[in-house]
């Protein structure tokens, strides 16, 4: 559980919303700040898709330039 999952559940257990929407809006945004892994196309690692938006992302970009999800570039060794 990252910083921002951690807040939320704080959030969630201890604060008063005035409507739900408030609380999926929050949930949107810690779920894109928390990196996700890359869609990658075959064996071409350089042409990845954005696991949110699904658009192709330039290499090694710390976010999606646009929808702004967070992307983690860690390859798994099978």
């Amino acid at each position: 559980m990252n910083k921002y999952e951690k807040a939320f559940e704080h959030l969630r257990e201890h604060a008063s919303f005035d409507t739900v929407d408030e609380m999926i809006d929050i949930k949107e945004l810690v779920e894109r700040a928390t990196p996700q892994k890359l869609l990658y196309n075959g064996e071409y690692v350089s042409f990845c898709n954005c696991p949110n938006c699904k658009k192709v992302v330039p290499i090694h970009g710390n976010y999606c330039p646009r929808c702004g999800q967070a992307l983690d570039w860690r390859v798994e060794d099978d």
